[in-house]
């Protein structure tokens, strides 16, 4: 879809013709001598729609004529609501962010939600004009905002019932022919998650003066999940956030976050994104595919979202896209079966264990406080965790609807009954914070506005970028950023951490009574720092200084009778001296000193004495 920066400047090469008040009423009057409009358009030149709007407005002009307002109404100008204008502006983005080409009636449905509420927020609701979202004020939609593309139907809720039962057997059809097997057919989906968003009655939290809150414009991210038919391969997430090098990720390098970080102006997945992802995703299917001793002929089905280009399906030969029927995510597309609803409550309910844990105990801070340190950083960890929370029967479950033959029925790794577990921990968790108000409507009503479909205050944000420096933790640090290098561990501090660690660590299993449970903690405590225990190591192996010796041979000097003239430099020959004592250390070291003299004058050093017994001490 073309470039919308906003609705099109009026005019392309020809002005709206403008009458003073004396040109409306001689038209009135033809139109009172009984004229036909279609002759008063003839005489004048002026459309018949035109005619019909001063006609139908004789009474207000006349009025303003006679009370002498001809310095207000000397041009004939059309001024358009104000909330008219803002809806406009506000259902361009909203249209924009959606995941497949929107039709009418949904277009519709959307810009009467939104004229509503702009309406009610209105200081005089009585007063702003009614709207009907007619098919008049659609097609002018999409001339002003070049929405050529979006199609025009009214039968479109039928058609994607029908769509959404038929194609499945195309799949279907499609895997038998190609001899397709579940580990070799993926799908991808996406969705949004507003990472400081929380039940609404956990914004005024008990004992807190404020109220926890969220800015669309700044804690919205996209993210992008695939995962195979089978549920065997996961793939990295990808998030796709409004800043290339926000401040908390300074100093960290990307590729080791656990995720494909992306970056666009408004956090949205692109087309370009989306095709270089895949050219990511492509070797690592691949190397699956090997391991597996599987061909590697990939089936992917993937929804119609403008940012999902055909272009895609010409990456690799190998790989075939399949494109759902428009508008049918909801209904067949498997990952939105079930498994993103669960990612989310997962992602949720491990928000709110990181928040007891900031928050329990003493002189810890405030939710508050915790809140505002929240960061993108912290987000990224949360996806990854709650996504490895996902489990592969889940995964695999979640396609019944797309290949009702070839999936197995595991009804205990229903997605639907898992959430509800999930969703009940949520809860339990919540009042564990202090949110004693918090019931299972509240989780259910947060994980809908975690989809894709904004509210008015939503697009407004978005629309209008609010920006407060003072609150923000998360701000864009380009310039410090590309000149920042990547963060290092002090060699020093690492060691005195991994000593205090290690102290703390005895520390439990000389005090705890229960051995077992103090083995368990300490061990895995110990095996997860192995990591850095190695990287310890190796720096200081690479620290150590290498010994001298290892540019040398040791040479012993032979008997008498096995001895053989040795060169000289005078150019007469000469024996080595007899001796029946084995030659010492001392003696050893400066014969070597000597068979080696040309490579240390070569060096720029001569050995002596000195050198000599500094060898002998070093063995």
């Amino acid at each position: 879809m073309s470039k919308r920066p906003g609705p099109k400047p009026s005019g392309h090469g020809c002005k709206r013709k403008t009458f003073s008040i004396e040109e409306k009423l001689e038209i009135i009057k033809r139109f009172e001598r009984n004229e036909r409009t279609c002759d008063i358009a003839r005489a004048t030149g002026i459309k018949e729609s035109t005619l019909r709007a001063i006609r139908d407005n004789a009474v207000k002009i006349k009025e303003m004529f006679m009370t002498g307002r001809t310095t207000i109404s000397a041009k004939s100008v059309r001024i358009r609501p104000k909330e008219i204008a803002e809806m406009e502006r506000l259902l361009s983005i909203w249209i924009e962010g959606k995941k497949s080409s929107t039709p009418f009636l949904t277009i519709k449905g959307k810009a009467l939600s939104i004229y509503a509420d702009l309406k009610r927020k209105s200081p005089n609701p009585a007063e702003v004009a009614p709207f009907r979202a007619s098919c008049g004020w659609f097609s002018g939609f999409k001339h002003r905002y070049n929405f050529q593309n979006l199609p025009f139907s009214s039968e479109a809720a039928s058609a994607e019932q029908k769509a959404a039962k038929e194609f499945p057997a195309v799949i279907q059809k499609l895997i038998k022919e190609e001899g397709y097997t579940l580990d070799q057919i993926f799908n991808f989906d996406e969705t949004i998650i507003y990472y400081k968003r929380m039940p609404r009655r956990t914004y005024n939290l008990k004992g807190e003066k404020h109220a926890l809150g969220h800015k669309a414009s700044k804690d919205r991210l996209t993210v992008l999940f695939g995962a195979n038919a089978s549920g065997d391969l996961k793939l990295k997430p990808v998030v796709v956030y409004r800043s290339d090098n926000p401040r908390a990720l300074k100093g960290i390098i990307k590729a080791s976050l656990g995720v494909h970080y992306r970056y666009s102006k408004k956090g949205w997945m692109t087309a370009q994104i989306c095709i270089d992802i895949f050219a990511e995703f492509f070797p690592v299917i691949e190397y699956y595919c090997k391991k597996k001793n599987l061909a590697f002929k990939i089936l992917i089905i993937i929804d119609n979202a403008p940012s999902h280009p055909p272009t895609i399906a010409e990456l690799n030969p190998k790989v075939k896209f399949v494109f759902l029927p428009q508008e049918t995510t909801s209904l067949i597309q498997p990952l939105d079966q079930g498994v993103i609803a669960l990612f989310k409550a997962y992602y949720l309910k491990r928000t709110f264990k990181m928040l007891i844990a900031a928050t329990g105990g003493e002189n810890v801070e405030t939710a508050i406080a915790f809140w505002k340190r929240v960061n993108i950083k912290m987000a990224i960890d949360i996806i990854v965790e709650a996504w490895n929370d996902v489990t592969k029967e889940c995964l695999h479950r979640a396609w019944k609807k797309m290949l009702p033959n070839l999936i197995h029925d595991f009804e205990e790794f229903e997605p639907s009954e898992q959430f509800k577990k999930i969703k009940a921990n949520c809860v339990d968790l919540a009042k564990q914070v202090g949110f004693e108000e918090v019931e299972d409507e509240d989780i259910e009503e947060l994980l809908e506005r975690h989809s894709n479909d904004l509210s008015t205050e939503d697009l407004q944000k978005l629309a209008d970028g609010q920006v407060e420096a003072d609150d923000e933790e998360d701000d864009d640090d380009d310039n410090d950023s590309q000149k920042a290098a990547p963060r290092q561990l002090d060699t020093s501090q690492l060691s005195g951490v991994l000593s205090v660690i290690e102290k703390q660590l005895q520390w439990l299993e000389d005090n705890d009574y229960n051995a077992e449970r103090s083995r368990i903690v300490v061990h895995g405590i110990r095996t997860n720092l192995e990591p850095y225990r190695q990287l310890l190591c190796e720096r200081r192996r690479l620290a150590k200084q290498q010994k001298l010796d290892i540019y040398f041979k040791l040479i012993q000097k032979r008997r008498v009778e096995d001895s053989e003239p040795y060169p000289s430099t005078s150019g007469l020959t000469t024996s080595s001296p007899v001796s029946e004592k084995p030659p010492s250390s001392t003696s050893q070291a400066a014969t070597l000193c000597m068979k080696t003299s040309d490579l240390c004058q070569g060096k720029g050093h001569i050995c002596s004495t000195s050198d000599a017994e500094l060898w002998e001490e070093n063995g």
